[in-house]
């Protein structure tokens, strides 16, 4: 009896990052249907990460001054060598590496192609190199995986089956995973999706510039790169990356098409790449983005970062992202991308968020900062003791003991003054980067964000087996930050002198009491409060996922995730909301030819 089996050719993806099919002629006796399973049309997803997560070198010489550190087994090795190389770098050498001006973004970093089964290549072309391995690689692979294998057709029923991610999560209904309502992926959304072929490239950026201009330059990627690559055969090329075949750069080209196969892309982000994103969306107008998934947005801003220009960073991270106040300051002072993450001026709906508060009884105090809705004038430009660099941290501004040099040169300003002029211009434009942006989002958009408490140890210790070594206690942020100490009780502001400052979030009052930063109390990830987690919610997005204990949803009962490793939540909540979210933007897609 003759084989009447269909014959499946299943297309794979070259070192140029085109599909192609490889098939056998057969004899004319074999009757069975040849069928070659490809997806022509396709959706981009541009991922743009976080700040610090990208890879930066010098334009001149393309030295390589950043390249975060790799949490896992595989860089170890690296992670070593990195340690001693920032531990013994001076504040100086630290901001002189890092000048906003000098670096741009290196695509020669490590890759990691996961679930991807992509050619390395094709990974460097599409900007994997540029970003943190440890924390983006494995969820962009999973991303491309399982993205193009939401369903088989089955064609001894004649009908498609759901699989993979699509199978076992994708008809979950979305409180399920921490969204507050919701109706649940349809068989048909997904089967729509399905139609097309997902690639997906990462975006990274000069994050020491501001979001805007970040913003401008993902808009000249996905215009002027992305877009053309796919519709008019034009290279991509990742220029001083060995391809390991002799060459110094990675290219990628595909056949011009005769009709255009990616009109748009959807864009995916971690943390500052939420600013990034709405820069490109609503202040550059890119009309080429079908709609946006948030992830840990700081979307109106993070106290964390207030904290860390007064004390630097926490726990291990300080060696490498700023040991004290002087690193910090010297590197974000000139750094506008990192300072528009401060608290804006609707954070939290404006309410004070810097706080006095009396240790004893661990009290605030009822007057807090900002009192009019004007953080930028009343903290970040203050040069009293409380501000964002006090009159007593001036110094800090500038580690290289340069001669400064007024911007107007009919004005005559001491050199003292030049350093508080200079803060007060970049403050100035992140009030300006603020507004344009506030309450303004792509439509549609999509949100996730970490809003867990304590852990509650009834659902298990975590940490290392069960067993509740190296378990995090909690992931408080700072929600507010408070000066705290002994005989405040009643205190404000303006009562206090200011008698010395150790750069860890230490000060010593003129009376001789000791002041310093509270500890963090508010639920987030770590880093973002849920305050500012919450507000794409607040301004109408199309749906948001609060993840952690205490939120909605079953799969909530899991301890939160941290910040930087949100996307590698073992629990899956940082996946199925970006799933979702793809799936449900990718309905607009209507480039998809049926013949």
């Amino acid at each position: 009896m003759a084989d009447t089996q269909s014959v499946l050719y299943k297309s794979i993806v070259d070192d140029d990052g085109d599909q192609y099919c490889s098939a056998t002629l057969t004899p004319t006796g074999d009757q069975r249907e040849k069928i070659v399973l490809a997806k022509p049309y396709v959706i981009p997803i541009v991922f743009l990460p976080g700040i610090m997560g990208t890879n930066l070198r010098k334009k001149e010489g393309k030295t390589i001054v950043w390249r975060p550190p790799n949490a896992d087994l595989r860089g170890a090795a690296d992670l070593i060598a990195q340690l001693f190389t920032y531990l013994f770098k001076n504040t100086k050498d630290r901001a002189n590496d890092l000048a906003t001006d000098t670096v741009k973004v290196d695509p020669s970093g490590p890759i990691d192609p996961g679930q991807s089964g992509l050619p390395k290549n094709v990974l460097v072309a599409r900007g994997w190199g540029a970003l943190m391995r440890s924390s983006y690689h494995p969820f962009l692979g999973q991303l491309q995986h399982l993205l193009n294998s939401l369903a088989e057709y089955d064609f001894e029923h004649n009908e498609a089956n759901l699989k993979n991610w699509a199978a076992d999560y994708g008809q979950d209904a979305p409180r399920e995973w921490g969204a507050s309502g919701g109706e649940a992926l349809t068989r048909e959304e997904i089967l729509h999706a399905a139609t097309y072929q997902f690639d997906v490239w990462a975006g990274g950026y000069n994050w020491l510039q501001s979001n805007r201009d970040s913003g401008a330059a993902i808009r000249d990627l996905i215009e002027n790169t992305i877009l053309p690559y796919y519709n008019e055969g034009q290279p991509v090329v990742a220029q001083d990356t060995p391809d390991g075949k002799g060459n110094n750069e990675c290219r990628i080209r595909r056949s011009k098409p005769n009709r255009p196969l990616a009109e748009k892309v959807i864009v995916v982000t971690h943390s500052m790449g939420g600013l990034v994103s709405r820069a490109l969306t609503e202040i550059h107008q890119c009309d080429k983005v079908l709609g946006v998934s948030h992830g840990v947005q700081p979307a109106t801003g993070a106290p964390a970062t207030y904290k860390r220009m007064r004390a630097g960073f926490e726990s291990a991270e300080q060696i490498f992202l700023g040991r004290n106040a002087a690193d910090v300051v010297a590197i974000l002072a000139q750094a506008p991308g990192g300072l528009e993450l401060l608290p804006t001026a609707d954070y939290n709906d404006g309410k004070p968020w810097l706080k006095i508060r009396d240790r004893a009884t661990q009290k605030d105090i009822p007057f807090g900062l900002p009192e009019n809705r004007d953080p930028y004038m009343e903290i970040y430009r203050s040069a009293e003791w409380y501000g964002l660099v006090p009159d007593s941290n001036l110094a800090l501004l500038n580690p290289a003991g340069k001669s400064g040099v007024s911007d107007h040169p009919d004005e005559v300003r001491n050199d003292e003054a030049i350093p508080r002029d200079k803060l007060d211009r970049v403050v100035e434009g992140i009030r300006i980067f603020h507004k344009a942006i506030e309450s303004k989002y792509k439509n549609p958009t999509y949100a996730h964000y970490g809003a867990q408490g304590r852990r509650d140890v009834n659902s298990g210790n975590g940490g290392m087996l069960g067993t509740g070594l190296f378990a995090a206690e909690d992931r408080f942020a700072w929600g507010e930050v408070a000066w705290e100490g002994i005989g405040l009780s009643g205190r404000q502001f303006a009562d206090i002198s200011i008698s010395r400052d150790d750069g860890n979030g230490g000060l010593s009052s003129s009376s001789g009491a000791r002041i310093t930063i509270a500890k963090p109390d508010c639920p987030g990830d770590g880093t973002v409060p849920c305050y500012s987690g919450e507000a794409p919610a607040r301004a109408g997005v199309a749906m948001s996922f609060s993840h952690g204990q205490d939120n909605p949803g079953q799969h909530n009962s899991a301890f939160g995730y941290n910040h930087q490793g949100s996307y590698r939540d073992k629990d899956g909540r940082s996946l199925y909301a970006t799933m979702f979210a793809i799936i449900k933007i990718a309905q607009r897609a209507e480039w998809h030819k049926r013949i």
